[in-house]
């Protein structure tokens, strides 16, 4: 079972919602979510329409549930801001595990048999604490751990969190989470497709737990989003590039003895005229161009052409305009 379900249970979740005086829609919402949740779909993205069909309220309802529920914060909803009008507008919802940030009206209709249903938290032998009045969200300090991506991969659901975990950063129960979804995705659907939507997709996929519960969602995206790009186009410009800068590279290195280049400045011309990806090449040359100053008036007329990459050699998305 989810980590945050098996804590929501023993945090006495069940019967602080059995107390919560909501309508019978957000309780149908809300105990949905519980047993998808139980289900191993921690969160997943949906509409209106397609909630409705599964706990036979209609719109009017379920949106009003929703805003209820949302206002309690006892559930994330996050609307797909991108959708227009005429649409009906995408969501991702789950639930709001912390009990602590549950805004609740108690504070004027609690009762006696309240006090007797609503758990107390042990926090040494002798502190308790009674759940009463609207509680307040605990401010606990949490250091940030920066997650490492592992160098080397052995196991298949290692290599989809080693790319999942790449610009992220997550606390350790997150990381034990993503760890077991990754180990459920590989199970399901085949390594290479995952991979490429994580790539496709980055920080858009926030959570591996929403990507298996969503998986045919971002499939139809993927393919949606690609079928605008003109890959063979892409490719072909690519190609121009890469031979445009062979070719000036050759044309100067032929002229070295005649310009007097160094011995490296000539190396370097080479590898770039033979070289399968001369502009990842130039890239790395560019960084060390005080070494070759020579070629000062070669790099100012091709900076713009090189293609940065990492030291991994993973090519460097550049920042959009």
């Amino acid at each position: 079972m989810n980590l945050k379900v098996e804590k929501f249970f023993l945090d006495s979740g069940c019967k602080i919602l059995a107390m919560a005086r909501l309508s019978q829609c957000e309780y149908g919402i809300f105990l949905y979510l519980l047993n998808c949740a139980i289900s191993g779909f921690d969160q997943f993205l949906t509409t209106s329409d397609e909630l409705s069909s599964v706990i036979s309220w209609d719109n009017k309802a379920i949106d009003t549930a929703l805003a209820g529920l949302s206002a309690k914060n006892m559930i994330r909803l996050h609307f797909n801001a991108a959708s227009s009008k005429k649409e009906k507008k995408s969501f991702r919802i789950s639930i709001q595990y912390k009990i602590s940030k549950w805004q609740l009206p108690f504070e004027h209709d609690a009762s006696t048999e309240d006090a007797i249903v609503f758990p107390f938290r042990r926090k040494g032998a002798k502190n308790l604490k009674l759940f009463e009045g609207q509680v307040k969200a605990q401010k606990i300090e949490r250091k940030s751990k920066k997650v490492g991506v592992k160098p080397a991969t052995v196991t298949t659901w290692d290599r989809v969190l080693e790319s999942y975990l790449i610009s992220r950063s997550l606390d350790d129960d997150e990381l034990v989470e993503a760890e077991v979804y990754a180990k459920m995705l590989v199970e399901t659907y085949p390594v290479d497709q995952i991979l490429l939507l994580l790539r496709h997709f980055g920080q858009r996929i926030p959570t591996l737990s929403l990507l298996a519960s969503s998986w045919q969602h971002y499939m139809e995206l993927f393919e949606e989003e690609t079928q605008k790009v003109d890959l063979l186009g892409a490719r072909k410009k690519h190609i121009e590039l890469d031979t445009k800068l062979r070719e000036s590279a050759e044309t100067l290195l032929s002229r070295s003895k005649e310009l007097g280049f160094s011995e490296d400045e000539a190396m370097v011309l080479q590898i770039l005229s033979k070289h399968r990806f001369p502009r990842r090449q130039l890239f790395w040359a560019y960084q060390l161009r005080s070494r070759y100053p020579k070629l000062i008036e070669f790099f100012a007329k091709h900076v713009s052409m090189m293609l940065p990459v990492t030291s991994r050699g993973l090519v460097v998305k550049r920042p959009e305009e």
